[in-house]
């Protein structure tokens, strides 16, 4: 299981640039990044490598921070990449409710993000059908 970052912002123009900005500004690459709208506020979901720090330097400029624990699955990127991992989770009867993926390298490797209430099933599925569950991310 990993670390999402999850940055609760006010949902106006400008929040997204000032997240880009302290993170920019820290030297914190991003891997991957998911807007949700939630009328009035907005979620940032962020996957980097370094969770932690990342973290600290939002909450440091007076951001409203959470973790949140997800699976992240390396998939093979190409067509029907992702389809080894929906099957393994069809076959455990897993359900997806929240997801979304980035590519790592194009045309080899792909990660797919799942949340879940089950995330230690999310992994052995995956794991059962051979794909490769990340703890770190580089």
């Amino acid at each position: 299981m990993y670390n999402e970052v999850r940055v609760f912002v006010e949902n106006k123009p400008g929040k997204l640039s000032k997240v880009a900005e302290l993170l920019g500004k820290a030297g914190i690459d991003l891997l991957a990044l998911e807007i949700a709208d939630e009328g009035q506020f907005g979620v940032l979901k962020i996957l980097t490598a370094e969770p932690d720090r990342a973290k600290a330097v939002l909450e440091q400029a007076g951001m409203t921070v959470a973790f949140n624990k997800v699976a992240v699955i390396e998939i093979p990127d190409h067509p029907g990449g992702l389809l080894q991992l929906a099957r393994a989770l069809e076959k455990a009867g897993i359900n997806v409710t929240d997801a979304y993926g980035c590519i790592l390298e194009r045309g080899k490797r792909a990660i797919f993000v799942v949340k879940g209430d089950h995330l230690d099933q999310i992994e052995s599925a995956a794991t059962e059908a051979g794909l490769r569950v990340l703890q770190e991310l580089e």
